[in-house]
């Protein structure tokens, strides 16, 4: 007990903090990969917890530094088989250790409390953008794009961690790890089934911390759409759905250094070398779209294909790093194809994909937006992902004859290309008397107008003069 006393003495004097969860666990596996294919980093974790309080306990609080705390994209926790998502929450408390990055919590509720000295197993998927940054940040037309990522090389936990964790760097041809000036690299990486992999055979002390400065080669460009508009249009009559989008984006890599030259960027492109500009993107539509369009800030651009339900564009010019380009795509899509009633009399419910957009990207801001038929009621909302903001209102339209359409927008941050798969749901109630008032209300003003105008051609307004 006195030596449990004074160790506990000893780490206070190291950690200052607001918070340090119980010391409930220790890490049995810690097995962290890092994929470094795409534009922004993923993370997988094969993590065994093993509870070493002498009461069941049913919370793990999992630690993260506050670089990477601030830019998660999406974070999912499971148990053993990898199916059942676990309830998981951000904790605002964090903890201050000396000369090192705050640390900050994910709290993870396991589907029921662990009996002492019984193991419990996690798989942990992250994604965190702006954490890889070009290094240098200016280059030649034609030097080749390199990557620094900087990201902890041990384990952080909030938990003693056992011998036996590692971590794997996938996703890059080759790497060179950065030495931190007057601290001795005490963990040299190998390469193992074309990954950098490090590993640690010694037990590891809660929040204790040492950086991973890691250079590689990513010929690539980093796509950033900094603002997403989206707007979906519901049509009963017509049975249509069409979509517009409206991106913002920029490239995150490398600058020029001496401006743009267009004869070395043709030798480069006639040398078939791979380029850190954006000289065309791939973007998902939904399957049999129709009426696709293609625009920008001047008009319309002719240098796109549809081919199935990919859209190839060229953008005017290559967008080289620190570049930004603004432009429109839109299409049809048959509405039947994406509604269904709901069972009940006049309700209905829409699923879409929540994205849309360029592969290998990530969305600093996205609004989505939805204008169901005039008339229509919102019942019920499901966003694959939380929204920061939602707003109701209407919007006017063609033939919209009272308050126009009824309109919902969401609004999300810090999304990724990899959460196109995911629907979102709308529930609405769209009743008959609705959907046949407007083309009553069209025929009622186009009576009006033709009687009115016959009335006008009965009155007699020719000029006569006096007997």
């Amino acid at each position: 007990m006195k030596l449990f006393v004074i160790a506990l003495s000893f780490l206070l004097t190291i950690v200052s903090c607001s918070f340090i969860p119980d010391q409930t666990w220790e890490n049995v596996e810690f097995k962290r990969t890092i994929d470094l294919s795409k534009s922004y980093s993923k993370e997988i974790l094969s993590l065994t917890i093993k509870n070493i309080d002498s009461k069941p306990n049913s919370e793990y609080y999992y630690a993260l530094p506050n670089y990477v705390y601030d830019r998660l994209s999406i974070f999912v926790f499971s148990g053993p088989n990898g199916q059942q998502a676990l309830s998981t929450s951000l904790i605002e408390e964090s903890t201050n250790v000396n000369n090192e990055p705050l640390i900050n919590y994910i709290k993870v509720n396991l589907p029921k409390p662990i009996a002492p000295n019984q193991s419990f197993k996690l798989n942990v998927n992250l994604a965190v953008t702006d954490s890889i940054e070009p290094y240098p940040k200016s280059l030649e037309l034609t030097d080749e794009q390199t990557l620094l990522l900087k990201t902890n090389k041990l384990p952080i936990s909030a938990y003693k961690t056992l011998s036996g964790s590692s971590l794997s760097i996938a996703g890059i041809p080759d790497g060179q790890e950065l030495e931190s000036e007057g601290k001795t690299n005490l963990y040299k990486g190998s390469v193992k089934d074309k990954k950098l992999v490090y590993e640690f055979d010694e037990e590891i002390e809660p929040f204790k911390f040492t950086v991973l400065n890691l250079l590689y080669r990513h010929n690539l460009p980093l796509t950033k759409i900094t603002k997403l508009e989206r707007g979906i249009w519901i049509s009963h009559w017509a049975n249509s759905l069409q979509v517009e989008e409206f991106y913002k984006l920029t490239n995150k890599g490398a600058s020029l250094k001496n401006g743009f030259s267009r004869s070395d960027y043709m030798l480069n492109k006639q040398a078939f070398k791979q380029t850190s500009a954006i000289a065309a993107a791939q973007l998902d539509l939904l399957e049999e779209a129709r009426d696709v369009y293609y625009t920008d800030l001047v008009g319309n651009v002719s240098t796109s294909k549809v081919m199935g339900d990919k859209l190839y564009i060229k953008p005017r010019y290559p967008i080289f790093g620190g570049w930004n380009y603004n432009f429109t795509i839109g299409w049809t899509n048959s509405l039947r194809d994406y509604l269904r009633p709901n069972g009940l009399k006049d309700e209905y419910i829409l699923s879409l994909p929540f994205i849309n957009g360029p592969v290998d990207s990530s969305y600093d801001e996205v609004e989505l937006s939805f204008y169901l038929p005039e008339g229509s009621k919102i019942l019920d909302i499901v966003s694959p992902i939380p929204y920061d903001s939602k707003l109701e209102g209407y919007e006017l339209s063609y033939f919209d004859l009272s308050n126009g359409h009824t309109k919902v927008t969401l609004t999300y941050s810090n999304v990724i290309d990899d959460l196109s798969h995911l629907n979102v749901l709308i529930k609405y109630e769209y009743s008959f008397w609705n959907f046949i008032k407007k083309a009553l209300d069209i025929a009622k003003f186009v009576f009006i107008a033709l009687i009115s105008y016959l009335a006008l051609t009965k009155i007699d307004v020719s000029l006569k003069a006096k007997n």
